[in-house]
């Protein structure tokens, strides 16, 4: 069953998600901040990562800078999700070097959620 962290700071759209998420068969857990995240990752060692890009005491970006720096997530697949449009996704997109492989937008979708299990697959 793969794993996923689900980096959210709102609690009820994180509960709500995270639901979701475990409805289609992965095990999640859920992080409400880029520091909760850090802690998290060594002992569940998550196979996928979706990160918020606003957090309180991080970008989603710089968490997943730090993310890869770390032993439990270094090759875990990790999907910024935020808000914001598929075209400003996109420029981050593009303007990332931090090992961030996906950017979805939210709400995450039955179709966005096979989309990251088939790049986990490879």
């Amino acid at each position: 069953m793969p794993r996923l962290l689900l980096v959210e700071d709102h609690p009820a759209l994180a509960e709500a998600t995270a639901d979701f998420i475990q409805s289609a068969g992965l095990e999640v857990r859920i992080a409400t901040s880029g520091r909760q995240a850090l802690q998290t990752v060594a002992a569940f060692r998550p196979d996928i990562i979706l990160v918020d890009l606003r957090l309180p005491d991080m970008s989603g970006i710089e968490l997943a800078g730090a993310l890869r720096a770390t032993a439990g997530a270094k090759n875990a697949l990790i999907a910024l999700h935020s808000a914001i449009s598929e075209v400003d996704l996109r420029t981050l997109k593009n303007q990332s070097n931090v090992g961030i492989n996906s950017f979805i937008s939210k709400p995450i979708t039955e179709e966005k959620l096979k989309t990251l299990l088939a790049e986990l697959q490879g």
